[in-house]
């Protein structure tokens, strides 16, 4: 019997003892966390980014819940693996260690985190109810967290989820109610956002990050806007086309892309890239380009009938054979694919080409426009078609549906008089560089 006692009393001792060992291991663990993350952002490959996973999972194995049940770095480590399980694509092990950190860990400072990535998951998958769900205790995880540790509230995964939320919103929730997914209009490029002699003038392309990070450029100058329009970076580049974001790396972050003729060049880099035709010599005439999470290339230009990719050098890649017409814009979409506007040319109608992550023709939509010239896509895969001539915004979903049209008058009263290039960005709103406005003009 005493034996007993002396055996239970032990028990909380052991516990104390486990928990203690857990926090004095923490810095450690944290050392060994960003190393690994550190490796998955300069990942140039997807094996790179894989042992980096592997990683972090082995990291979470190495403090078994029976003997740290309190360790906050096992949910760390494997909110982390399920993050870049996502960029794989290995999504049904991400969403069980995703799971095993909201059902069988006790809540963190990374609880929010995996509802928000779960969210992501579910979302990718169609399931926009129980994504919905996951970014609303997102969103309530992290005010309530922020509140307690004296912070004003406003985490960054609250922000986000509250933009997932809207978005959701704007293009399922108003259209599913018969409402309208756009019913405000307002010219927002800011009056004194430069000198009277730096400002753009006549504003010909724009392009939107997920957060509504904003580029806007004329014929010579490009200007970078960070989310509310506030002034990032301005700079003269001759010779400018359709500009992008692209990834930073593997783990996000925006890169500025801006394309000029027969370069393409980061505004965060002064060294420009240059490419190879696919039957040699310089490739020039690029209407735009996207540089993935890898640093490789997908460029698009009028000089080639076909959709080329380049590795970060700018060496030619084997790609998609699928020829085209008079291509004049292409845009990212999800899963991995793109898609390409191509306006057509003699006995060849304007058509929306969707294109696998491999560069195999996918789908055609082929429509009746007159002068198509811009094209945008949005999270969900609705694809935004500019037609000039008749100075509207055609939107469609992914199946080629029409969805809405925009213009040329728009909700309160504002026309379009000469549109040349339209973005969306990750709430669904969407951004019209207007010519003759001499501004931009949003639709929300």
């Amino acid at each position: 019997m005493k034996t007993k006692i002396r055996f239970a009393a032990a028990i909380p001792v052991l516990s104390l003892l486990a928990a203690t060992g857990a926090r004095g291991q923490q810095p450690s663990l944290d050392i060994e966390m960003n190393e690994a993350l550190a490796a998955a952002r300069s990942a140039t490959s997807a094996a790179g980014l894989e042992a980096a996973r592997e990683e972090l999972l082995e990291l979470s194995r190495r403090y078994p819940r029976r003997l740290y049940p309190e360790f906050p770095g096992r949910s760390r480590a494997l909110v982390e693996a399920a993050t870049l399980g996502r960029v794989l694509g290995v999504g049904n092990a991400a969403a069980g260690e995703l799971l095993q950190v909201l059902e069988r860990e006790p809540e963190s400072d990374w609880t929010p985190r995996a509802h928000l990535e779960l969210a992501e998951l579910v979302l990718t998958a169609g399931d926009w109810e129980l994504a919905a769900d996951h970014l609303w205790r997102a969103r309530q995880a992290a005010l309530l967290r922020a509140a307690g540790d004296g912070d004003q509230p406003g985490d960054e995964v609250a922000v986000i989820a509250l933009e997932r939320m809207t978005r959701i919103d704007r293009l399922i929730l108003r259209p599913l109610a018969g409402k309208k997914p756009w019913t405000r209009t307002r010219i927002v490029l800011p009056p004194n956002y430069l000198p009277e002699k730096q400002q753009l003038k006549r504003p010909r392309a724009i392009a939107a990050g997920p957060r509504g990070e904003v580029l806007v450029a004329d014929d010579s100058r490009i200007v970078q806007f960070g989310p509310e329009w506030t002034l990032e970076t301005t700079r003269q580049i001759r010779g400018l086309t359709r500009p992008s974001f692209g990834q930073a790396g593997p783990l996000g972050g925006l890169v500025p892309v801006v394309p000029s003729g027969s370069t393409v060049m980061r505004l965060d880099d002064p060294s420009p890239t240059r490419f190879e035709r696919p039957s040699g010599g310089r490739l020039e005439q690029i209407v735009t380009a996207f540089r993935g999470p890898y640093g490789d290339w997908t460029v698009l230009s009028r000089q080639v009938d076909v959709v080329l990719r380049y590795d970060p050098q700018g060496r030619l890649l084997d790609f998609g054979t699928a020829t085209l017409a008079r291509p004049v814009d292409m845009a990212l979409g999800p899963n991995g694919r793109f898609l390409v506007l191509d306006a057509g040319q003699g006995d060849e109608p304007p058509a929306l080409l969707t294109f696998r992550p491999d560069g195999q023709l996918e789908t055609t939509l082929s429509a009746n426009w007159r002068r198509p010239t811009a094209l945008d896509v949005d999270r969900f895969g609705n694809a935004y078609v500019l037609e000039e001539r008749a100075r509207q915004v055609l939107v469609y979903d992914p199946e080629g549906r029409p969805i809405a049209t925009l213009g040329p008058m728009l909700p309160g009263n504002i026309e379009l008089r000469a549109p040349s290039d339209i973005a969306v960005d990750g709430m669904g709103r969407i951004f019209i560089a207007e010519r003759r406005l001499n501004n931009v003009v949003a639709l929300e």
